[in-house]
């Protein structure tokens, strides 16, 4: 076998890889600003995967999504949404009993918990680190 072999050999096709392993892109069209998802009709930023797969004979990167290109005013929404949130410690995250916070936290869990398979795969690709299970 030629270097040109091995080297093309590593590289699956998209179609071979594993059906629990596959994703489909997020292409992420909203924003948070002051606890609301907003619209984003925006330009985007593509994201790319250091994974590489074969694709009608050539190696291409995996598509993993976009995400919003926002400006200077929505990050000073953002930031100005931030700092009343706060409230110089007055707000109501750090004004809450570490009951309430440790319930808020529960529920974030449990919904990640809900889209582990995804979180996972999508991290895989994003940093192109293989699986690796502890369970």
């Amino acid at each position: 076998m030629t270097l040109q072999e091995k080297i093309t050999a590593i590289f699956p096709e998209d179609s071979q890889i594993p059906e629990s392993y596959r994703i489909e892109p997020v292409h992420q069209k909203e924003y948070l600003v002051n606890g609301q998802m907003r619209q984003w009709t925006g330009a985007t930023q593509d994201v790319f995967s250091p994974v590489f797969v074969k694709e009608k004979g050539e190696f291409v990167s995996k598509h993993i999504g976009s995400y919003p290109i926002t400006g200077e005013t929505e990050a000073m929404e953002a930031l100005n949404a931030a700092v009343k949130a706060y409230d110089n410690g007055r707000g109501e995250w750090p004004m809450m009993s570490v009951a309430d916070r440790i319930v808020c936290m529960e529920k974030f869990i449990k919904k990640m918990l809900e889209r582990k398979q995804q979180i996972v795969n999508l991290l895989m690709y994003e940093i192109g680190k293989s699986l690796l299970r502890y369970d």
